[in-house]
């Protein structure tokens, strides 16, 4: 069966769309220039942005997860824990200097803000000392030599630290069942650990508190006692880096694999620059508006900044891609423009309006990364749709856009850089380049190409077919010169805008490249080398011309003499 007609789905968005695309064409330095400063206002704010995994901040005041961990905080001793790790050689553990140092850090760490209390090997020693000292007839020392000594005075009781002989009973009360210990030293007493319970949530804090730790031991600690902080906690706020890291990798990835697609697709460099400006600039109002209302840049918020450039970036290669298309069918770029911003935008604000309450929807939520996530992402696409619709047009009648589709499908016969004298030592992609940035022209059969008495500013290079030139004579059209593939006319226009001195009239189809001052300063703005390769053969054109028509005119001459 036909297809069923089509119909325009709200006419009035379309011209209101249009109109839009229009005032962003016509005032595209206000536009570009506004577009700029904005983006430089937004980005002033991304160094107050925080990174930080504090998972405690995920839940409310009021849910019941932050209210337990709040009493935890309280009345025990702190809700969170990591370990310290000490590895040294075999019995290192057993030396009285190093339990006296792993006694100091313990010191050290509970003199720290946030730290509730600390538990090591060395709080097991200090209860067994204790306990050696003290029987149930009465109290006991340990003599010079580790020996029992009773009936001893309360008063001459010693600890561990005063008296480093009394150590090697408790060692040898510990080393008669390991198994029991084995959760704060190894059997060959190598390796230790400290048990550090906090009430720090903040990943920010906890790494300041490791990198203290670290330094500590480094001033403490001989070198071949190794120390670090270890455990889930620590793991879980080493991701702020990985934060940080993953995110401008991710986005200068992604910004950079795009871009050499879109350089690639259109061709050229600038083109790719043109693309990537729209896609960018919600990236640099997200990170400002983190900046500005203080959300953390947390494992949620960090896939934001993707997903506006891959919503974007969709909506720049439909843009694009319907451009091209309109340009081909009409030849006129801004009409073009106008017809695919009224055409294209629609859907792309469609799309946008859904997702912008699709994302506004998650600040329901009582998980505050996922409300951050749902405000932070539909406002960026709000600025996203504003890049699409007002940026994109002012940046891209700028200049003229040429896709790989458009040359590897367009036409130009057998060895256009062998038959065509204007594409003389060009390669003939370079060549399809060249046409394309032209504006191709067909007539078909009879048609007249310049009027002789017209002003024109253009000069045709044939492309195929074939013309003739005429001109009056005496009432009668008399043909002067025929034309074929490769040669060119009108080259004066082209120069001063002169005026038309015969007829060219189309012998069959004829297909035309036109070239005016325009084109040429598009090309050279674009693809320099291949302008310098234009114009050479331009000006080989006009010299060879000038010789045939000083040759012609000295003929005459000669004849006229005889």
């Amino acid at each position: 069966p036909p297809p069923p007609p089509t119909r325009d789905i709200a006419p009035g968005l379309s011209a209101w769309l249009r109109r839009a695309a229009a005032a962003s064409m016509r005032h595209r330095r206000a536009v570009i220039g506004g577009a700029g400063a904005l983006a430089i206002a937004m980005a002033l704010p991304i160094p107050w942005i925080h990174v930080d995994s504090n998972f405690q901040s995920f839940f409310r005041e009021d849910d019941p997860i932050q209210i337990a961990t709040n009493v935890i905080n309280r009345h025990l001793a702190g809700s969170s824990a990591f370990y310290v790790a000490i590895d040294g050689s075999k019995n290192v553990v057993k030396n009285w200097d190093t339990l006296k140092r792993i006694r100091d850090l313990q010191r050290w760490l509970e003199s720290r803000p946030g730290v509730e209390k600390t538990i090591s090997f060395v709080d097991y020693v200090e209860a067994f000392d204790r306990g050696a000292q003290r029987v149930s007839g009465g109290d006991i020392l340990i003599g010079p030599n580790g020996e029992i000594v009773t009936n001893a005075e309360p008063g001459e009781r010693k600890t561990l630290w005063e008296n480093p002989a009394q150590l090697a009973a408790a060692l040898q009360l510990i080393s008669s069942n390991p198994k029991a210990f084995s959760s704060v030293v190894t059997s060959d007493f190598a390796r230790t650990n400290v048990l550090v319970r906090t009430s720090l949530t903040r990943s920010s804090d906890v790494t300041d508190l490791a990198k203290g730790i670290r330094e500590y031991a480094r001033r403490h600690f001989p070198p071949e006692i190794a120390v670090r902080p270890t455990g889930t906690l620590i793991l879980l706020t080493q991701t702020t880096g990985s934060i940080v890291i993953g995110q401008i990798e991710s986005l200068a990835f992604t910004a950079g694999t795009i871009f050499v697609i879109m350089s690639a697709m259109f061709l050229s460099l600038r083109v790719g620059l043109i693309a990537m400006i729209p896609n960018i600039f919600p990236i640099v109002f997200f990170l400002g508006l983190m900046g500005l209302t203080g959300a953390d840049l947390n494992l949620a918020t960090n896939m934001i900044a993707s997903i506006a450039l891959g919503i974007a970036v969709d909506d720049t290669i439909h843009i694009m891609s319907r451009l091209s298309s309109e340009v081909r069918a009409t030849g006129d770029q801004e009409g073009a423009l106008l017809e695919t911003i009224s055409s294209v935008g629609k859907p792309a604000l469609f799309a946008s309006v859904l997702l912008f309450f699709g994302f506004l929807a998650l600040c329901a939520s009582s998980f505050v990364p996922i409300q951050e996530f749902g405000y932070l992402s539909a406002a960026t696409l709000v600025f996203a749709f504003f890049g699409e619709v007002a940026l994109t047009p002012a940046l891209l009648s700028t200049t003229r856009i040429i896709t790989l589709w458009d040359v590897l499908y367009l036409k130009l016969g057998t060895d256009p850089h062998k038959t065509i004298g204007l594409f003389q030592n060009l390669r003939p992609w370079q060549a399809k380049i060249v046409a394309l940035m032209g504006e191709l022209r067909a007539f078909p059969g009879g048609r007249a190409i310049v009027r002789e008495g017209e002003v024109g500013d253009s000069m045709y290079v044939i492309i195929n077919g074939g013309a003739e030139v005429q001109v009056d004579s005496g009432g009668h059209r008399r043909v002067v010169r025929s034309l074929g593939r490769g040669d060119v006319f009108g080259e004066m226009g082209l120069i001063r805008q002169h005026e038309r001195t015969a007829d060219v009239v189309a012998v069959g189809d004829v297909e035309v490249m036109v070239m005016d001052e325009r084109f040429l300063t598009r090309i050279e703005r674009r693809y320099p080398r291949i302008a310098v390769k234009i114009l050479k053969n331009v000006s080989r054109i006009l010299s060879d011309r000038l010789q045939q028509e000083t040759q012609r005119v000295g003929d005459v001459s000669h004849l006229e003499r005889i």
